[in-house]
């Protein structure tokens, strides 16, 4: 009895290391509809999980300072969306709902159940579809910098406008397109060299291709999509340009929009305590639904 009763012992902490162990792994890729390799930064814990997802040509990057704040009371999840950081890029369709598709696929499979998802640019019609996707994960939307003209359609003129635009920017980028552009307006110089440091060295698969999709979801699918969302939405937008609330009412009726003033598209960034404050308001009218 003697000699079982430490065998016995040693047997439950090894057990109990083991369970430790399988809690504290922690998940930063996993597989999309496709087969794409989707890398993310996922610290933190708690709920609602906050999932974080980037615009056009950036990546997960783009949200360090969100990551570091939020991680300290909730689970944060920031994603690189195929064809940028540090996911895969061998897809063949590039469009907004493959998107939606690749933040689905998180939430299913890291099993989130309570879930804010916070789109930047082009990331606020890919969380828009994510939620139609998973509509009894997401409690709440927050719409960055985007949509401010929901019924807005874009011709074909200005979507090869758009096209020259947005290409060049990538492949020529200087700090006078960026702030004439209106990209950035506060800490030019350090906010420029973030943005070279994830243009450099990227390799632009499905850039034009998910850009061309973007102009294409917003003149036909937009409207349909954003009314068949069952959770709240919020916009967190810069003063550039006037946002239509009461357009957006008539497709959600408890929309509401909160505006941060003398700032740049990278709301984010050129006044990170104002947008931390707002995105924290935000979600807590969501738990509070």
């Amino acid at each position: 009895m003697k000699l079982i009763n430490p065998i016995l012992t040693f047997v439950f902490i090894v057990f109990l290391f083991m369970i430790n162990g399988c809690k504290t792994e922690i998940i930063t890729t996993v597989k999309s509809f496709d087969g794409v390799s989707i890398s993310f930064d996922n610290e933190g814990k708690g709920e609602p999980v906050i999932i974080l997802v980037h615009g056009w040509s950036n990546n997960k990057s783009i949200w360090e300072a969100q990551i570091s704040h939020f991680s300290k009371k909730y689970r944060v999840i920031a994603i690189d969306l195929p064809g940028f950081g540090e996911s895969g890029n061998n897809r063949s369709e590039w469009t907004i709902t493959s998107y939606g598709e690749d933040v689905s696929s998180i939430i299913q499979q890291l099993n989130l159940k309570k879930v804010v998802l916070v789109g930047f640019s082009m990331g606020a019609p890919i969380v828009i579809e994510a939620a139609n996707k998973a509509p009894d994960h997401v409690i709440g939307l927050v719409l960055v910098d985007q949509l401010q003209e929901v019924e807005m359609q874009i011709p074909p003129p200005m979507a090869l406008y758009l096209d020259s635009v947005m290409m060049d920017l990538v492949n020529n980028p200087t700090k006078e397109k960026m702030v004439g552009g209106g990209f950035i307006k506060n800490n030019v110089d350090s906010s420029f060299n973030r943005i070279v440091s994830f243009l450099e060295g990227a390799s632009h698969i499905g850039w034009r291709e998910s850009l061309e999709d973007y102009i294409k979801w917003q003149n036909e699918h937009c409207i349909h999509s954003v009314k068949t969302v069952k959770a709240p939405i919020i916009s967190i937008n810069s003063d550039l340009q006037p946002t239509n609330v009461e357009a957006f009412r008539k497709y959600v009726p408890t929309f509401k929009a909160k505006i941060v003033e003398d700032v740049g598209h990278l709301i984010m960034w050129d006044d990170t305590e104002e947008f931390n404050r707002l995105l924290e308001e935000s979600i807590q009218d969501f738990i509070k639904e």
